[in-house]
């Protein structure tokens, strides 16, 4: 049940409409329902599976509720349900990764064996509603949560279906407090319709139409030439902005039109002068979440510049682990912790004066068409690890075929195309990144709206049921 497909249209139409002709005591239930029915869509056998991990975690955080009214330790209750989270999700997602890798470091046919013997299926949306699970348990301990949960409230915060599958990952202290009071006036109606436009947009227009153009190149990279590599990694990069941040634009929207707000994950990422202030845009809910539950505990930004560059470092590789049991995306946090600390070196190291100076002409421009390209070849890593065990000679291979700058290959079938969706792409970049268009068009929202929802409809119509799944409903 995609977001562009009619199935999806149909399930939120139906909650749409019940949701605002009941009283309020039964909409959040209704919502849950609504959840289920999406999750199940995809994956009815592991619903029940996701069921019990609420349950579970449920059960846990009103025990660690009374132990702190009691004034009793917890700790070790904590300690557990983590760990209970962590095994589950290592279970389902890592298990081959685990066991592959360690037969590749011993060579013992018994870690292969045990690998062949298993058949496991990956639970929809586990690495999402596992992080966002576990942050409720520590926002408890914390103090941040201080008051109980119903039941309902709990479920429908892990499940809102909006934003089930691919985030964003929300926080108890945004999200919980509006359940009770969802509202909706015409500005918000507006802002989520015109959220959902965008998102389709991003998604079937520009992110579906690069997706098979460039997947040659990633098929086969030895036979192409430097020109076509480089502008397909490129490509890339904007193929998985337009995706995700469109289904996060979609999932807000959603929300929006519902009476609720969820976080922004994208803010114009591609448009930033620095790999730091790039990586605060992209993604945002999940950095975030990483800095405050993984980087903070480990020292955060105390002590020496090594040892801060070294947590930042540890936690980008733990965020790339997050996104796939592959060493592709291992090395995708690597390569983008490194990035970071190298320019935070550089900048604490020469009195916190910038490498550019601002006085150079165009060096905001410089700066940001350097920070885009060399990001965009962390994308290298990301989609080779689609390969599985070839992952890392792909990517190899890649970084092969644009270093060496060769004219000899076969040039990319539709490779001129690609220049009109990475400028789409860009101009989606721009909006995110400054209000100026926006606040243009504002006084023409009562024209662009009826218009532009003819335009979704048709391309509903055109592209809904035969669409590529989101990139990120794989994690």
């Amino acid at each position: 049940m995609l977001f562009n497909s009619i199935p999806y249209l149909i399930l939120f139409a139906l909650t749409y409409l019940i949701y605002w002709n009941i009283p309020q005591k039964g909409r959040k239930p209704l919502l849950v329902i609504s959840s289920l029915t999406f999750y199940a869509y995809f994956s009815f056998p592991f619903l029940f599976h996701f069921l019990l991990v609420i349950l579970v975690n449920y059960g846990f955080s009103e025990w660690i509720f009374r132990k702190k009214d009691k004034g009793e330790k917890y700790n070790h209750l904590l300690f557990a349900i983590v760990a209970l989270n962590l095994i589950n999700l290592g279970f389902f997602k890592y298990f081959y990764f685990i066991t592959g890798s360690l037969f590749s470091l011993t060579g013992y046919p018994a870690f292969k064996e045990i690998s062949g013997s298993w058949s496991i299926f990956l639970p929809l949306a586990i690495s999402f509603y596992t992080f966002q699970i576990i942050a409720v348990q520590v926002d408890i301990h914390r103090g941040i949560i201080e008051k109980r949960m119903s039941a309902v409230d709990y479920f429908l915060f892990i499940l809102f279906f909006p934003q089930l599958i691919a985030g964003p990952i929300m926080r108890s202290q945004d999200f919980l407090p509006q359940l009770d009071h969802p509202t909706i006036d015409s500005d918000r109606m507006k802002k989520g319709l015109f959220l959902i436009i965008g998102g389709l947009f991003k998604k079937v227009i520009i992110a579906e139409n690069i997706a098979p153009i460039i997947s040659p190149i990633f098929m086969d990279p030895a036979k192409f030439d430097s020109f076509s590599i480089f502008f397909s990694v490129i490509a890339f990069a904007v193929q998985v902005y337009c995706d995700f941040s469109g289904y996060t634009d979609m999932a807000r929207g959603s929300a929006n039109l519902l009476g609720y707000e969820i976080p922004e994950n994208f803010q114009g990422p591609f448009f930033s002068q620095s790999f730091r202030e790039l990586w605060s845009r992209w993604h945002i809910t999940l950095s975030s979440w990483l800095r405050d539950y993984i980087y903070i505990p480990l020292g955060g930004s105390k002590g020496s510049i090594f040892r801060s560059n070294l947590n930042s470092f540890i936690t980008m590789c733990l965020g790339g682990l997050w996104h796939g049991a592959n060493w592709a995306f291992v090395f995708w946090g690597a390569y983008l912790g490194a990035l970071i600390w190298v320019e935070r070196s550089l900048y604490l190291g020469r009195g916190k004066k910038k490498f550019l100076p601002d006085t150079l002409p165009l060096v905001g421009i410089i700066r940001t068409i350097v920070v885009f390209i060399i990001f965009s070849f962390s994308g290298v890593f990301f989609r080779s690890a689609a390969r599985g065990e070839e992952s890392m000679s792909v990517a190899f291979e890649i970084f092969k075929g644009v270093l060496t700058f060769r004219n000899t290959g076969e040039t990319l079938s539709r490779v001129d195309e690609l220049p009109t969706f990475i400028a789409l792409g860009l101009m989606f970049n721009w909006f995110q990144y400054s209000n100026f268009v926006y606040e243009k068009l504002k006084p023409y929202q009562n024209i662009l709206l009826p218009i532009l929802s003819v335009v979704i409809l048709l391309l509903l119509g055109i592209f809904g049921d035969g669409g590529q799944d989101f990139i990120y409903f794989q994690f």
